[in-house]
C-alpha cells in the first residue's frame, strides 16, 4: 500500500468514527409536545374525571407520621401573599374596606336599570335558587354573588362611562373584588370595546362606574351547581350509607406504584390513596381513589369490596384494608361545597327536607405545580377537625409553621384559616398569632391542596361543622 492510499484510508477511518460519535438533536416528531392548556369543566354537580396527560409532579416533600404535622401547605411562600396584603392595607383597598355586600346591592338596582346609554350586553342579577333558603350566619366578608376581580398589578381608573377620556370616580386596586352589574360595549381600549358596570365603597360610600375588561376577570358564585352536588349527594345517601377511603399518611398501606408521576393519569396523588381496580383480581388495571373520597359498598369478595364511587361515576374494586365499614355517613346535614374555577365556596345546613346557606365566602385552593397538587374534585367526608396542625419546611423535617382551625377532608389536605409562619427568635420558635386576612383569597390557586380560608370564617367552619354528619363536595 502507497502513501497515499494510506493517508486515504486514514481520512476515511476518522471521517466515519465522527459520524458516529455526532449527537443529533431529535427530528420535530420526537420532540415533547406543549401540553394544551384544559379547559375548564362545565358540567353538573357530581365531578366525573376522564384521563389526561398530567405534568409531572415531585412528590418528594417532607412528610411527617406525627398526627398534626403535615407537608407544606404552600404553593407560593407564605411571605408573597403577606406582601400582597400588606400593599392593599396601606392603600385601604382590602375586601374590608372596599366590598359592597348582596344585601346593599339591591340599592343599586335602580341604577342598573337606568343604563340605557350605554349597549349593555349582559346583565349580572345573581339569586339563590328557591331551593336554597338564605340563612347566612357569618358575615364579616360578604361579598356581591357576582364580582369583578381585579388582575391588574397596577391601580386601575373607574370611569364614570365606559370611555377612558372620561372622569374618573375611583380607583381599584390588584385583587380587589368589586360588585359587578353588567356588561356593556363602549369605547375601544387596546384592542377590546368591553367593559364592565361596577361598585365599590370610596370612603364608606358606594361608588358606581366602568372598568375595561382588561383589568381583570368576572366571577360568580355557582349557586346552580352547588345545588346539584347537594342533590346528588342526597341521592347517592337514599341509596344506602356511605364509607369512604381510608389511608391517612399510607397508614393501611401504600397503593402500589403506576407510572413514574406522582399522579395517575386522572389527576389523583398516589400518595395516600387506595387502588381501586376495574376487576376483583390485583393484577388488572386500577386508578387511585384518594384518601377520604365518599364510597358505597355494592358487594365483597374474600379480599376486595366492591364499591361505587360516584366522584368518578364508576364501580370498582378496593382491598378491604382501605375501608372501614363500620365508619359511615348515613347522612348529610352539613356540607360545604368549594368551587375550584370560581375560587369561592358556600356551606349549606341540611334538616327536614330544607337546604340552607349558612355562608358564603372566598376560597384560595390547591396550585398544581412541581411542588403542590390540585384540590381533587369530588365528594369527601369532613373526616376530622383539628383546632391547628402543623406544617414542614420544603426539602426539610423542621417545622415551618401552622394553619388554624381546620377540617380535613382528603389526606393531608384541610379547610383552613391563613397559614401562620413561625418567627425565629433566640433559636426559638415564637408564634405571632393567628392572622385573619390576606388579600390573595379568592384570586388563583396558591395552596398545596388545601382550602384556604379567612380564619374567622374557617373558625365558624370548625364550630358549625358536625364531622359525624358532615361533607365536603369539591366542584369547578
Amino acid at each position: 500500500m502507497n502513501r497515499k492510499t494510506l493517508w486515504l484510508f486514514i481520512l476515511i477511518i476518522i471521517l466515519l468514527c465522527s459520524a458516529c460519535t455526532y449527537n443529533r438533536s431529535l427530528p420535530p416528531a420526537e420532540s415533547p409536545a406543549p401540553r394544551p392548556r384544559q379547559e375548564k369543566q362545565q358540567g353538573p354537580s357530581a365531578p366525573k374525571p376522564s384521563p389526561k396527560h398530567q405534568e409531572e409532579t415531585d412528590d418528594s416533600l417532607s412528610k411527617s407520621d406525627k398526627e398534626a404535622v403535615e407537608e407544606n401547605i404552600n404553593g407560593f411562600d407564605i411571605s408573597e401573599d403577606e406582601a400582597i396584603t400588606k400593599q392593599a392595607e396601606s392603600l385601604m383597598m382590602t375586601q374590608i374596606h372596599t366590598a359592597v355586600d348582596q344585601t346593599e346591592i339591591s340599592q343599586l338596582t335602580e341604577a342598573q336599570d337606568k343604563s340605557t346609554e350605554n349597549d349593555i350586553l349582559v346583565i349580572y342579577d345573581k339569586k339563590l335558587p328557591p331551593e336554597i333558603i338564605y340563612d347566612v350566619k357569618y358575615e364579616k366578608y360578604n361579598l356581591t354573588y357576582d364580582y369583578f376581580l381585579v388582575t391588574s398589578e397596577d391601580e386601575v381608573n373607574i370611569f364614570k362611562n365606559p370611555d377612558p377620556d372620561d372622569a374618573v370616580v375611583c380607583t381599584a386596586g390588584q385583587y380587589e373584588k368589586l360588585a359587578l352589574h353588567q356588561q356593556v360595549s363602549g369605547k375601544t381600549f387596546g384592542d377590546s370595546d368591553i367593559w364592565y358596570k361596577v361598585s365599590c365603597k370610596h370612603d364608606g360610600d358606594i361608588v358606581t362606574g366602568y372598568i375595561h375588561s382588561s383589568s381583570g376577570v368576572n366571577r360568580t358564585f355557582q349557586f346552580d351547581k352547588m345545588l346539584s352536588a347537594l342533590q346528588d349527594l342526597q341521592q347517592q345517601l337514599a341509596q344506602g350509607k356511605l364509607n369512604h377511603i381510608s389511608n391517612y399518611k399510607n397508614a393501611n398501606g401504600a397503593p402500589p406504584k403506576k407510572g413514574e408521576g406522582a399522579t395517575d393519569e386522572y389527576g389523583m396523588r398516589i400518595y395516600q390513596s387506595a387502588p381501586g381496580y376495574f376487576q376483583p383480581d390485583t393484577s388488572s388495571d386500577f386508578r387511585y381513589i384518594p384518601d377520604g373520597m365518599l364510597v358505597r359498598i355494592l358487594d365483597q369478595t374474600d379480599e376486595f369490596y366492591r364499591v361505587a364511587v360516584d366522584s368518578f361515576n364508576q364501580e370498582l374494586y378496593v382491598p378491604k384494608n382501605y375501608i372501614d365499614p363500620d365508619n359511615a355517613l348515613s347522612q348529610a346535614t352539613h356540607v360545604v361545597i368549594v368551587d375550584r374555577n370560581q375560587q369561592n365556596q358556600a356551606a349549606f345546613e341540611i334538616s327536614a327536607g330544607e337546604i340552607r346557606m349558612v355562608s358564603y365566602t372566598l376560597a384560595t385552593t390547591g396550585l398544581k405545580g412541581q411542588s403542590s397538587f390540585e384540590t381533587p374534585l369530588g365528594f369527601y367526608r369532613a373526616i376530622e377537625k383539628k383546632d391547628r396542625f402543623q406544617y414542614l419546611k420544603d426539602g426539610s423535617d423542621e417545622i415551618a409553621g401552622y394553619a388554624p382551625f381546620a377540617t380535613r377532608f382528603c389526606g393531608g389536605a384541610y379547610i383552613h384559616g391563613v397559614p401562620v409562619a413561625y418567627q425565629e427568635k433566640d433559636g426559638q420558635l415564637v408564634d405571632p398569632g393567628i392572622t385573619e386576612y390576606l388579600h390573595t383569597i379568592g384570586t388563583f390557586p396558591r395552596s398545596h391542596m388545601c382550602v384556604r380560608n379567612f380564619s374567622s370564617h374557617a373558625e365558624f367552619l370548625y364550630n358549625w361543622l358536625d364531622p359525624a354528619n358532615g361533607a365536603i363536595i369539591v366542584i369547578e
